[in-house]
């Protein structure tokens, strides 16, 4: 087996253990996937219409609309009306999903420090920079400029 080879395997292996680490996180917080989902990308916006989270996850609308049901009535985040047209919802994050989004990704944070803290200086230059390629990959793919996956 290749060095490519070996790489993917071990890729392969991660991205299957981070799921089950996410899927038990969150089932720890009472949240799915997809609601985490929705509630990260809110955490780093100061809102949001609903539309545009449909289009950033990919899901329908109603499928939207299920997720902010649900996550409206544990108080993760609200609705409000947009300023400008009343037909448009806005979703903004709640302190109580923003506090749950930190946790989860301090959970996982800890993991790569934890793995990083392994690695020499020059070793971690190099996965900084691989890192720092694969998220503008992953960027171009979602905006439709790269090859799709």
């Amino acid at each position: 087996m290749d060095e490519k080879e070996k790489f993917l395997g071990h890729l392969r292996k991660v991205h299957l253990r981070f799921s089950r680490f996410y899927t038990r996180v969150l089932a720890q917080a009472g949240i799915s996937l997809p609601q985490y989902a929705l509630l990260n990308e809110l955490a780093n916006a100061e809102s949001m219409p609903m539309t545009e989270v449909s289009g950033r996850l990919h899901i329908t609308k109603p499928a939207v609309t299920h997720l902010v049901d649900r996550l409206e009535k544990a108080g993760l985040l609200k609705r409000i009306s947009h300023p400008k047209d009343r037909r448009v919802y806005l979703l903004e994050i709640q302190p109580k999903g923003r506090k749950l989004v930190q946790e989860a990704q301090a959970k996982a944070l800890s993991i790569f420090l934890k793995t990083l803290d392994q690695f020499s200086n020059a070793e971690r230059k190099t996965m900084g920079r691989f890192y720092e390629l694969l998220a503008q990959i992953i960027e171009e793919v979602l905006a439709g400029n790269g090859e799709k996956p």
